[in-house]
Parts: structure tokens; C-alpha cells; sequence
């Protein structure tokens, strides 16, 4: 459903007049315009610089929810963040266009004085969440935790069917019949409640193609370990959207790939568009991966395996930051090319960095690292329950969060940390503290000279996955409507199936937000405001993702638990304040991977172009776009946000 606005001409001209002089001085200052508006780096597939400046492309990926870039800040830090991180301006974009339009309704109103009263259309029903498509992975999804990474060919072009892609990561062994990483493109496909998908294709052979689904784009095994291991974490996207890197671990040490995937591999000769299931061999290269090529660079790393810690990229430097599950942190040069400096090579250890590319942070496994790009300091947690910092000289600094696994059985640090850098924060959550009375978030200056713990619910029971600010927090932090939500476990209801069966007592998901001081720090002691799901006992919350939509100005949170047969995907309209339910409620599989939101389409001209993207694990349930009834593993899905916009 698109909202509309409308005025008088009378008032649509007095708006006109008062905009030059009335607006302006509210929304940026001159600086933070030109560092919001300046274009993205060049992007290698445009034929010309021209063509550079006018296409602007978009990346979706885990990161998101861990590089926080608010509207707030210096003007010398917010220039620093543009330079360095072109997910910076991407972030930016996302959020200027609404909030200048909320400052300039609010001042028009002022001066309009209500001589021409128009409210925005009154939401009668909650919106739906209209499965799309979901296409089946083989025996492993993407890990509950992690993402899927989506590509937008150009956010300011209509939606592309053929350029636009997602990737998910899969959690299971290769084979021949069985890829360890696929894409998909034609994603804005389906005839749910959003209408018929502007990538729905006519015509075809029966069976060949569902026509009213996303189609493979490329389906390789990587075989860097064996016949092909799983890849247990998130992909990371080149900026011009031809590579994905991403590791492969089974046993012994885990590799680092970079792949240049090519349309059509592993489509299986186009028997069926819809499956994964006729992989093809990436070819191991020793340079770089030419675009479009469908070779792989391979690198092992360390000695141990890597299930937990996703490359985090310095697009910039051309880097990227992994760890392994024996606390070493690895820093790879010439990820994807594009520096001059690196002529053809490829990726490998940066020896300038620690001992010949690594730091030893812990005696544990890391979690994802995260780089501020302010300080230039990496972040990283551990299953020591330590949240730790890391120099670009290698030093090593940390501040306890949880008990440890040493401990307790849920105290380890199982995700990436929240990093905001213009504000000088950085967030870090554990299931357990205080000796296991209790799950706790915690705020720590990103010099670590102060913190703040938050105690979420009950300890000992869930690992707890990173929190999530409300659109409030992003304009500022210190403002009233600031608050950050983090998933946990209450004190109330009957335990059906815990996260631990050794556990005892009671728990159901609980959700929870706590609000801020004046001065941006959390305020102490307990959530400020929660409520209890009322969709089953204490599960394992996957991460949340917050979602500001620019066309409606409605921010949205979606949620998933982690369980069996019960609505484990819940959607909640944040826009206000903190919800006291979820107003819809859906069931995929037993539970999502972490979510991804694409776009901000008007969903009736660009049917299905607004989505929510992840990966769900089967238990004996088909995914729509395969005929097997008794799958298990794990599906790629779609689901339309029908009436989001």
C-alpha cells in the first residue's frame, strides 16, 4: 500500500515560498550535506566516470547492523566515515531522504498554522508478510546467526531483474549435487499480497522454470577444503558487485575465498531455473578473479576452523578482518583488487599487520570483527565473554560483558559487537552474567574508559544475538525517542524446550528496549520498556533488524526465535515508541537466519521490489518452488512487505 500526500494548490504554492528560507537552516549543516551527497567510489562495471557518478549501487549485508552511521556526529569524524567506508554514504542516503521530508512537514505545518489540515492515512490493518518464493539450499541454509548478502544494481534506477542478486552462504558440505554458495537474481518475483512480481516471466517449457520466482544465477561448490566444506558465515560483497568473499571450514584451518561468479553457472542446463542442485566447480586461480569468470582464489588461514567470525572489509585499504575459533585475527590484503598496488594478486596475509598478518586476541572463538572507521580500532568479541580492541599497531585492549565459557554455558560473546563510531560507542551482548542471573547488553566507550551493563532477563538459558537501535537513535542518540532493542528470555510462562534442557524454571522470548541519558549512554539497571512474545517458550532470539522506511516514514522491527512449530517471524511498527506486541506474525521452517530488508519501492508500480530476505531451516517442510515434500536443510526465501509501503 503506498500512502499519499496531498495539499491545496493555495497550499502546495505557500509551501513552495516558505521552503528556501524555512527549511534549509533545520535539516544539515553545509558540511554534512556535501558529505551526505558526494558520490560513492567509482564503480569499476560503468563504462565512463559520467556513468560512475549517475549509477549509485547498494549493499545489504551483515554489516549493516553492525556499523552504525547516525546523523549525528562531527563534522570532521562524519567527513573521516565518507572517506574511508562507502557504507557510510550508503547508510546516509538511506536515512536523509526521510528525515528531510519529516523536518520540512514539520515546519510547513508551523507555518501553515493548520489552514490547510491533512493528517497521513490512518493504518487500519497490520501489514502482512506474503511469502514470495523459497527455493530449496540442500542439506544446510545459512547458519541461523548469519546473512545472506544482497546486490542493488543502482538504488536511484528502477529495480533490476537482472542485475540485482542475493547470496546465501551454505552451511553444508558439497558435493555434486550440492553447492556451498549460490545466488539468485529475478528476485522481484511472486504473485503474494504485494501483487504480481515485476520480474514474473512468461512463456517457458513446463518445469523448467516456476516463472513467478527468483532463477539461479550462479551455483558453485568451492572445493579449497576436500570435495567442498560448508561455509558456516556471512559473504561480503565487492562494491561494483562482481566477488564475494567468504570462508570455507570443515576441519583443520579454515580458507578465505574470493569468487567471481558468472550468470548461468551451475544453472544445470537450465532443467530446472529454480535449482541449486547441478553446481558447478569453481576453477582455483593463483591471481586475481577476473569479473564474470567463475573462478576462486583460495587462502588458509591459521591453523583452526572458522565457525562464527565473517570477513568484515575495508573497502578503502582493499582488506579484510577475519578470525578463526582459536582467538587469532587475521588481516588479508588485495581482497578484491582494486587498489593499483595490487597489479593481478591475489588475496593474502598482510604482513605489515601484527606477526605476518595476524593478532592473537584470545584464547577462544571470535566472533565477526567490526572497524571503526573513525579510530581506525577493530572490535571483536570472544567466547571468553570479553569484548576486545584492536590498533592498527596490533595492540590489544578488552572489557569483560558475559561470564565465559569457562563459566557458564551460554556467557560467551556469539556476536559481532555494535560499533558507532561517531559517537564513540560500541555495544556488546551475552547470554549470561553475573554468575548466570542474568543475559547483559553493554555499552562501552570505544576507548573502553567507561561502560554501562544492562541486565536483559534471565542468564544461563540462550546465547543472546547483537541489539539493534530504533530510527530515533540514528538521528541522535541523546534524543527522548532513542532506544535500543536487544532479544531475551523473561521470568514469566512455562519453559516448553530451552535453549539448554539442562536448565530449569521458567522463560518465554521476551523483548526489550532500553532507553538513553541526555548524554547518549544507556541509562542503568533494568529495560526501560519490554513485552513477552506470546508465541512459545524460550528460544533462541536470531538477530533483529531494524528497518526505516523512507517512502512511509514508518520504521519497522523484525524478529525471529529460533523453534519448531510455532509463528517464529514477527514484524512490529516501532515509528512511535516501543510496540506492545508484534502486529504480525509468520512461520518459516523452524526460524530465519539473520534478515535482510532490500529497498524502498513503491510496491505498486515495482510489485515484490520491497523484501525480506533469508535463509529458513526445513524440518520436514517443502520450500514452494520445490516439489520434494520432505525436505531438510534449508530454503532461500523471500517475503514481500506487503503494506510496509
Amino acid at each position: 500500500m503506498t500512502m499519499t500526500r496531498h495539499l491545496p494548490w493555495s497550499g502546495r504554492l505557500a509551501l513552495l515560498l516558505f521552503l528556501p528560507t524555512g527549511i534549509l537552516p533545520f535539516i544539515y549543516s553545509s558540511a554534512q550535506r556535501s558529505a551526505f551527497n558526494r558520490a560513492l567510489p567509482n564503480d569499476p562495471r560503468s563504462p565512463s566516470p559520467i556513468a560512475a557518478e549517475a549509477r549509485i549501487p547498494g549493499i545489504s549485508d551483515w554489516t549493516n547492523r553492525h556499523s552504525l552511521y547516525s546523523l549525528s556526529g562531527k563534522s570532521s569524524d562524519i567527513e573521516a566515515a565518507r572517506g574511508r567506508d562507502p557504507r557510510a554514504t550508503m547508510r546516509w542516503r538511506e536515512r536523509e531522504e526521510a528525515t528531510t521530508f519529516q523536518r520540512i512537514q514539520r515546519s510547513a505545518a508551523v507555518f501553515l498554522n493548520h489552514r490547510f489540515p491533512r493528517r497521513l492515512p490512518e493504518r487500519t490493518a497490520p501489514p502482512t508478510l506474503d511469502r514470495d518464493w523459497a527455493i530449496y539450499l540442500g542439506n544446510g541454509g545459512t547458519a541461523p546467526s548469519m546473512f545472506p548478502a544482497k546486490y542493488t544494481f543502482n538504488v536511484t534506477a528502477t529495480p533490476s531483474c537482472a542485475n540485482d542478486f542475493v547470496v546465501f552462504a551454505i552451511n553444508g558440505a558439497g558435493s555434486a549435487t550440492q553447492p556451498n554458495i549460490a545466488a539468485f537474481n529475478n528476485l522481484y518475483s511472486g504473485t503474494g499480497g504485494g501483487g504480481t512480481g515485476i520480474c514474473n516471466r512468461a512463456g517457458g517449457a513446463t518445469g523448467l522454470d516456476s516463472k513467478t520466482a527468483a532463477t539461479v544465477f550462479w551455483s558453485y561448490v568451492v572445493k579449497g577444503i576436500g570435495t567442498g566444506a560448508p561455509v558456516p558465515t556471512s559473504p561480503a560483497l565487492s562494491f561494483d558487485g562482481t566477488k564475494v568473499a567468504f570462508v570455507e571450514s570443515g576441519s583443520g584451518a579454515a580458507h578465505f575465498h574470493v569468487l567471481a561468479g558468472k550468470s548461468g553457472d551451475g544453472q544445470g542446463g537450465l532443467i530446472n531455473r529454480q535449482s541449486v542442485a547441478s553446481p558447478a566447480t569453481a576453477t582455483i586461480v593463483a591471481t586475481a578473479p577476473a569479473a564474470s569468470s567463475g573462478t576462486v582464489t583460495d587462502l588458509n588461514f591459521g591453523s583452526a576452523t572458522d565457525t562464527l567470525s565473517s570477513p568484515y572489509i575495508d573497502y578503502s585499504n582493499d582488506t579484510a578482518y577475519v578470525g578463526n575459533d582459536a582467538g587469532v585475527l587475521f588481516r588479508i590484503k588485495n581482497v578484491f583488487c582494486t587498489l593499483p598496488t595490487c597489479g593481478t594478486a591475489a588475496p593474502s596475509l598482510d604482513s605489515t599487520w601484527g606477526t605476518s598478518g595476524a593478532v592473537t586476541v584470545c584464547s577462544g572463538k571470535l566472533t565477526p570483527p567490526v572497524l571503526d572507521f573513525i579510530n581506525m580500532t577493530v572490535y571483536v568479541g570472544c567466547s571468553d565473554g570479553k569484548l576486545y580492541s584492536i590498533t592498527q599497531a596490533g595492540t590489544v585492549s578488552s572489557i569483560v560483558v558475559g561470564d565465559g565459557v569457562a563459566a557458564e554455558t551460554y556467557g560467551a560473546i556469539v556476536d559481532a559487537p555494535v560499533v558507532d563510531g561517531l559517537n564513540e560507542f560500541v555495544y556488546a551482548v551475552s547470554g549470561s552474567a553475573n554468575n548466570g542471573a542474568n543475559g547483559v547488553m553493554v555499552q562501552a566507550k570505544t576507548d573502553f574508559s567507561s561502560s554501562v551493563a544492562v541486565p536483559v532477563g534471565l542468564g544461563n538459558k540462550c546465547n543472546l544475538h547483537a541489539p539493534t537501535p530504533n530510527n530515533a537513535y540514528f538521528t541522535s542518540p541523546t534524543s527522548a525517542g532513542a532506544l535500543i532493542y536487544v532479544g531475551g528470555l523473561s521470568t514469566t510462562g512455562t519453559v516448553g524446550q530451552p535453549c539448554s534442557s539442562a536448565s530449569t524454571g521458567t522463560a518465554l522470548v521476551q523483548l526489550y528496549a532500553s532507553t538513553f541519558t541526555g548524554t547518549g549512554t544507556l541509562t542503568a539497571g533494568a529495560p526501560a520498556k519490554s513485552f513477552t512474545d506470546g508465541g512459545g517458550p524460550g528460544y533462541e532470539w536470531t538477530p533483529l533488524t531494524e528497518f526505516f522506511n523512507t517512502t512511509t516514514g514508518v520504521d519497522w522491527l523484525f524478529a525471529s526465535a529460533l523453534q519448531s512449530t510455532q509463528p517464529n517471524i514477527g514484524l512490529a511498527n516501532i515509528t512511535t515508541g516501543f510496540p506492545t506486541t508484534f502486529a504480525t506474525v509468520v512461520t518459516e521452517g523452524n526460524g530465519a537466519s539473520g534478515m535482510i530488508v532490500d529497498n524502498y519501492a513503491n510496491t505498486t508500480t515495482y510489485p515484490q521490489a520491497a523484501s525480506l530476505y533469508f535463509s529458513a531451516q526445513q524440518q520436514n517442510a517443502a520450500c514452494n518452488n520445490n516439489t520434494n515434500t520432505t525436505l531438510t536443510g534449508g530454503c532461500a526465501v523471500k517475503l514481500t512487505q506487503n503494506g510496509l509501503n
